[in-house]
């Protein structure tokens, strides 16, 4: 069975090469490395062309358009394999991550969407080695610590280009989409290198946190415009619920949110991120 894995790819000219070199080590037979550059401005592309000179699996493109979403769809319609595992250009594969996620998911009725744990890999003590998540027999629904198959990929790879990320909008996908067949395994399938260049970080300042938070949270309206018509009804009225709980958010109507129809996990983080003092309440927390 091949396995396409799709990296979408923007200066990444310090880490790179022991991204794909770590990819390059999985111990399976049948893979393709899809690498689509999305613009970089530094040697991200010389460096890219010069492995894939000594390594037929690797097939290398320039994102016709621009944005991380659009690469990453361009990687799709390029891809062959019947399994599809997304990476970025500046995290590590685990030895045998794709060896071991095959297994399982070989064993799973389709559509079929496997979730592994990622690491945090960092030079901040405070936060290197941390598991997302932490507790036993979940995965995370990052774009990087998933596999699914092609019927999957129908849903998982149909992201709107506004959206500024895959990852929330996987994350959708899997929460709600009640024909999608979704496994957790505790074997970590991304060890997540955390730097200044990372797309969102709570170390951001809460004006810049909240521009990037507030683009990836336009995923809520158009998951459900998108899908209501094969949604269950309970689960397009907390869609709705969200939406609104997200324009309370936006206004910083931390008291509506209070009140909001939506559960406790997304009423703490609509309230966090609804102004300046429950950001900062949060970073302190999370620091000690």
């Amino acid at each position: 069975m091949l396995i396409s894995v799709l990296m979408a790819v923007k200066n990444e000219c310090v880490h790179i090469e022991s991204a794909i070199q770590s990819i390059q080590r999985q111990n399976v037979e049948n893979i393709e490395i899809i690498v689509i550059d999305d613009g970089s401005t530094d040697s991200t592309v010389e460096i890219i062309k010069s492995i894939a000179l000594t390594d037929g699996r690797i097939i290398f493109d320039n994102n016709p358009t621009s944005g991380k979403v659009s690469a990453f769809k361009h990687g799709y319609r390029l891809a062959q394999g019947e399994c599809i595992a997304l990476f970025a250009g500046d995290d590590i594969m685990p030895l045998d991550s794709l060896a071991k996620r095959m297994n399982d998911m070989q064993n799973m009725e389709s559509p079929a969407i496997l979730m592994s744990k990622i690491q945090v890999l960092s030079e901040d003590k405070r936060i290197d080695g941390i598991l997302i998540p932490k507790r036993k027999g979940r995965g995370n629904p990052s774009g990087a610590s998933i596999m699914f198959d092609r019927a999957a990929a129908k849903y998982l790879m149909d992201i709107p280009d506004s959206l500024p990320n895959e990852d929330t909008w996987m994350d959708f996908c899997l929460t709600y989409l009640p024909m999608l067949h979704v496994k957790s395994h505790d074997d970590v399938a991304c060890l997540w290198r955390v730097h200044s260049g990372n797309s969102i970080t709570i170390k951001d300042d809460y004006q810049t946190f909240n521009k990037k938070f507030s683009k990836r949270m336009n995923v809520i309206d158009e998951f459900l415009n998108k899908y209501k018509e094969i949604l269950p009804i309970d689960r397009i009225a907390y869609l709705k619920n969200l939406s609104c709980a997200e324009n309370y958010r936006r206004k910083g109507d931390w008291l509506d949110i209070l009140f909001a129809k939506i559960t406790l996990s997304d009423k703490l983080r609509f309230l966090a991120y609804s102004n300046k003092y429950f950001y900062a309440m949060r970073k302190i927390i999370r620091s000690i």
